[in-house]
Formats: C-alpha cells, structure tokens, sequence
C-alpha cells in the first residue's frame, strides 16, 4: 500500500461539485519538473494564472518516493485539462518523462482503485496529449505501454534507469559512493561498501546542495551528470596527481603542515590516512609537535 497524505481539507476549491457519475475518464498528467508537490505547484504557477484558479489541476499527485497527495474529492472539478475537465479525473506524476518504480506502483494502485470507483475500465485511461485539441507531450510516456499494464494487472517499472536511492545496493552504489568520495563529500563511516544507506543519502544531498541541484538525496540522471561533470575537471589527474580546484588549498595546507601520510591527493584514502590526520589534529590541538 502507498503511503498517502489526505490534504483535500487544505486546498483551495470552488463552491460547485459535480455528481461522481459524471465522471467518465481518468487522465495521466507528469509535471514536466524534477521535484514538487500540490504547493509548490499552487505557489509558482496555478496562483497565478489571471483569473486566479479556484482549484489546483489534480485530483491526485504522485511524489517521487511513490507518496501520493490526495488533493480533491472525485466530486470537485479541477483545472486539469482545458475543456474536458467536467467528466475527468486527473492523476498526477511528479517527473518529466521519468518516474520511479515507487512512482509507477502507486500509479497502478491508485488507477485501478480509480476505476473501480467509477465503474470504469483500462480503456477509459488517458494521457493528457490524447484528448482532443491538447498539443502537449504530457504525460511524458507512452499510454498504450499504460494501458497495458493495467489490462495485465501489473504496474510499469519505472522509466529512471540511473535513478539510484536510499535502500538501493550493489556495483552501481558503491561507484556512485567512490566518486562522491573522489568529489570531496563525506563517506568516513562505511566508505564505498555498495549500500544506499543514511551517509550516502546525506553525502548526495549535500553535493546537490553545493551544486544547485535539485536537493531531494536521490542520485538521479541530472545528479549523475553534475557529478561526472565535476569529476572531469582536470583531466588526467590519475597521470600529474594534481587536486582538483576544490581540494587545492586545504590539500597545499594539509602537505604544508605534514598532515597527510598519502602521496596522491585524487587516491581514495585510507583508513591509516585518516588515523594519521585525526592524530596529528589532536596533536596540534594539545600544542603538541
């Protein structure tokens, strides 16, 4: 079962409802952004629209982590779709094109507990660009694939194939672990041991924090790029082991004071490295020598 938040006492409506069976087709939308939620998405742009929405668009909202927001009640019209929202009922994934495989078995649960409750089936399910007069590319997949899926009672994997996060484990974690290690960010504890636990989350968030991210602790395709991007700065390093701009003056500080027991400034340190400098901090700070 998905974890869901009821906000539909929270949110802005208009006084007029509808009957539940006037609703006759359920719509998939994806937000065309990498985060957000029923607020962000009030705040930024449905508040601001002139005349000013009653309503935000979806009924539902799907977040990331396969958290769903449940936004109105079936009865409330809300601005979905220009022109067809008087029988739609509008389901939202928070993605621009990509999802998570949380996302993706949300999705199927909430749809098909959806079309139970409107006595609908699979092929009353929509894409936002298949209704008439929509020239859009939501819902940043392809519906056949959808409905498919739903006629076989089984959800989508998701479509984020770089996306890793908090539980992942295995080659690909201990990689994205050496490389955030190799980018300056603090993985002392476990190291690179392969799993996705709160260090790593927190290592994650703190590079997206440093780098304009999108700060959400997951290692998704945008985070993955910034960090190969970051780590081909100064190319060739393995050859004159020189420390990348961000490392430069506390490595020049650290060699300076005979801190560092390590040669090679880009090599993964060592348990002894990090003895040698706890040791001699320790020193330093008693007044030793």
């Amino acid at each position: 079962m998905p974890k869901v938040k009821d906000i539909r006492h929270e949110t802005p409506k208009r006084s007029e409802t509808r009957s539940m069976s006037t609703v006759t087709k359920i719509i998939r939308h994806h937000s065309a952004t990498k985060t957000g939620d029923f607020w962000s998405f009030w705040d930024h742009t449905w508040s601001r629209f002139s005349p000013k929405w009653q309503t935000g668009g979806y009924h539902e909202i799907i977040l990331r982590d396969g958290t769903v927001q449940v936004c109105y009640r079936p009865t409330m019209v809300t601005n979905g779709t220009a022109g067809h929202n008087s029988y739609t009922y509008h389901i939202c994934l928070v993605g621009n094109g990509s999802f998570t495989d949380e996302q993706e078995k949300t999705w199927h649960h909430r749809v098909t507990r959806a079309m139970a409750q409107f006595h609908l089936s699979a092929a009353d399910v929509l894409g936002h660009r298949e209704l008439p007069g929509m020239d859009t590319v939501c819902p940043g997949i392809e519906m056949n694939e959808v409905r498919s899926a739903l006629m076989a009672d089984r959800p989508l994997s998701g479509s984020d194939l770089s996306l890793l996060q908090f539980g992942d484990g295995g080659p690909e974690v201990e990689q994205l672990q050496k490389d955030l290690i190799q980018a300056g960010e603090n993985l002392s504890i476990y190291g690179a041991d392969g799993a996705f636990g709160e260090e790593t989350k927190s290592a994650v968030l703190s590079f997206q924090r440093k780098h304009g991210l999108c700060i959400d602790g997951i290692a998704d395709s945008e985070t993955m790029a910034k960090l190969e991007d970051i780590l081909s700065i100064g190319t060739g390093f393995l050859e004159d082991h020189q420390p990348t701009p961000f490392h430069e003056k506390t490595w020049k500080w650290a060699a300076e004071k005979n801190l560092m027991n390590g040669k090679y400034p880009k090599e993964y340190i060592t348990r002894e490295q990090l003895a040698t400098v706890l040791h001699r901090y320790h020193q330093l700070e008693k007044g030793e020598k």
